[in-house]
């Protein structure tokens, strides 16, 4: 009695009736399903993992805007800094400084300050941070 080889065994049909899958055909469908899954992991995990990314940029961005706007619309903007944490683990700091030159000339009815807004916070342990600038008059008498 003679024993089917193993090339048999893969890649021949046994029985002519036989409508089945050999077992290479089987391990390779397997195969192909398992990397296509894999991709699609990575793919969607990559996916979320930016949407957090963008979240926090968003809110930091937003905390800026806030703080700039709420610094030009204080009556009293002096030149200064503050500090503070915001939502999220987010940490602020707003610096007001005069703008110009001091050749300026000192009659001027406005003096005009920077007031920029920096965030920062942590993403994957690396420190980012985003900084907004922007212009406003100030009386003469509290730019200096």
């Amino acid at each position: 009695m003679r024993l089917p080889s193993v090339r048999r065994l893969l890649f021949e049909r046994v029985g002519r009736n036989d409508e089945g899958f050999t077992l290479l055909e089987v391990l390779v469908a397997l195969t192909i399903l398992g990397i296509s899954l894999s991709v699609l992991l990575t793919i969607f995990s990559q996916g979320l993992e930016r949407a957090r990314d963008n979240r926090e940029s968003m809110a930091a961005r937003v905390l800026a805007q806030s703080l700039l706007a709420r610094t030009n619309a204080a009556a009293d903007s002096q030149p200064g800094q503050m500090n503070g944490q915001g939502p999220e683990g987010l940490s602020w700091h707003v610096l007001v400084t005069p703008y110009g030159s001091r050749g300026d000339p000192a009659d001027a009815p406005f003096k005009a300050a920077t007031i920029s807004a920096t965030v920062t916070w942590q993403e994957h342990g690396h420190g980012r941070s985003l900084t907004l600038d922007t212009l406003r008059l100030l009386p003469a008498d509290t730019a200096h």
